[in-house]
C-alpha cells in the first residue's frame, strides 16, 4: 500500500474551456482532501509536465491559463492560493518506477486489448487513481479492470480499483481516506514528526506535548483517541481559518466529528491560583495563556488546548495525566 495517489492523465481532455474550468475545481477538491490524508501525487507518465501548470485540460487550454484568469476573480482566490501552495511544495510529484514491477503484470480496461501504466501503478501500489471528470469512464468511484499476471493461476482475472474524481467519490471513500491518514500516524513519534504536514492548521507546542509524544509510554488506545482529537482540531482549524466558523465553541468540535467529551474547567479550578497555574502554558510568540479547554481521554488522560481568536488557530499545549483538581 502506498501513501500516494496516481495521477490519471487518461481522464483528459475536457470538451471545452468551460467544462475544464468546472472540472478543475472538482479535481482540486480531490487533491485538497488527499493532501489532508497525507497522500502524495504519483506520476507514471515520464512525458508529463512536472508542474500542474503545464497540464493541458482541453485543446490548447492549460492549468496556467485557468490560473491567469482565475487570479482576477475574487471567488476563486482560495483555489488560486491552493494551487500556488501545491506548486511551491517540492517536489509536487513523485515518480513511479514501473520497471520494478517487472514485465509479468498488465492491467487494462474492459474491451481494451492493451493495459495502461496508471492502472498498473494503482493496482500494484494498492492505492487510488486521481481522475478528472472529463470522460464518463473515469467519473466513477470504482473502476473495473482486467489483470493479466503470468505468475498467477489463472493468469487473467477481474479487479476493481479505487478512483477519486469529485465530491461523490470522496464521500464514498471517506472512511478509507481516514484510515490512510491514521496509518501515517500510527505511533506517537509519527504524530510529532509529521505535525507540520498533517496538522498545518493547529500548533503542537514543543515544550510539553512534543516531549510527551516523543517519549510516549501510556496505553495505545489513549494515543489513538488523542490522535482522533487532533484530527478533529485540525479539521476545525482549517474551517475556522477559512471563515466557516467565526469563533471557537465546544459544540463546533462535535459538529466536525469529535466523539470524546470536551469542556472548560470548573469554578473550583478557575478560582484556585495554584490549579490554574498548572494550566498556563507559553506559546511560541512569548505569550502565556490559560489552556482550560480540554478533551477527556481514556485512563484519566487529558488533551489541553488554547483557541486563539485573533489568529483563528488552535494551540495544543498538554497531553498527559489529569492535572490537579
Amino acid at each position: 500500500m502506498s501513501n500516494g495517489i496516481v495521477l490519471n492523465h487518461h481522464s483528459l481532455p475536457f470538451a471545452s474551456k468551460e467544462d475544464a474550468d468546472n472540472g478543475l475545481l472538482a479535481f482540486f477538491s480531490v487533491l485538497k482532501v488527499c493532501r489532508t490524508a497525507g497522500l502524495k501525487i504519483l506520476l507514471v507518465d515520464e512525458d508529463q509536465d512536472m508542474s500542474l501548470m503545464g497540464l493541458e485540460l482541453s485543446d490548447g487550454y492549460f492549468v496556467r491559463n485557468w490560473f491567469a484568469s482565475a487570479s482576477k476573480i475574487e471567488e476563486l482566490t482560495d483555489w488560486c492560493r491552493f494551487l500556488k501552495s501545491l506548486e511551491t511544495k517540492q517536489p509536487l510529484f513523485e515518480t513511479v518506477d514501473l520497471e520494478s514491477i517487472g514485465g509479468t503484470v498488465d492491467v487494462g480496461l474492459p474491451r481494451e486489448d492493451s493495459g495502461k501504466s496508471v492502472l498498473l501503478a494503482a493496482f500494484y501500489l494498492e492505492t487510488f487513481l486521481a481522475s478528472f471528470t472529463a470522460l464518463a469512464a473515469w467519473a466513477n468511484s470504482h473502476i473495473k479492470v482486467w489483470v493479466f499476471d503470468l505468475e498467477a493461476i489463472p493468469d487473467q482475472r477481474e479487479e476493481t480499483l479505487l478512483n477519486l474524481s469529485g465530491s461523490a467519490s470522496l464521500e464514498v471513500h471517506g472512511a478509507e481516506l481516514k484510515q490512510r491518514r491514521n496509518a501515517l500516524l500510527n505511533t506517537a513519534k509519527d504524530i510529532w514528526l509529521q505535525r507540520k504536514e498533517l496538522f498545518p492548521h493547529i500548533t503542537l507546542l514543543s515544550n510539553q506535548i512534543g516531549t510527551s509524544l516523543q517519549g510516549w509510554s501510556a496505553r495505545t488506545d489513549v494515543l489513538f483517541k488523542a490522535r482522533d482529537a487532533l484530527n478533529v482540531l485540525e479539521s476545525f482549524g482549517e474551517k475556522w481559518l477559512a471563515g466557516e466558523y467565526v469563533e471557537y465553541r465546544h459544540e463546533y468540535l462535535r459538529d466536525v466529528g469529535l466523539a470524546a467529551e470536551v469542556s472548560g474547567e470548573s469554578n473550583s479550578v478557575n478560582d484556585d491560583p495554584k490549579k490554574k497555574k498548572e494550566r498556563m502554558f507559553w506559546l511560541d510568540d512569548g505569550r502565556q495563556v490559560y489552556c482550560e479547554n480540554h478533551v477527556k481521554l481514556p485512563d484519566g488522560y487529558r488533551l489541553h488546548f488554547y483557541a486563539d481568536s485573533a489568529s483563528r488557530r488552535i494551540y495544543v499545549a498538554y497531553l498527559g495525566a489529569h492535572l490537579t483538581l
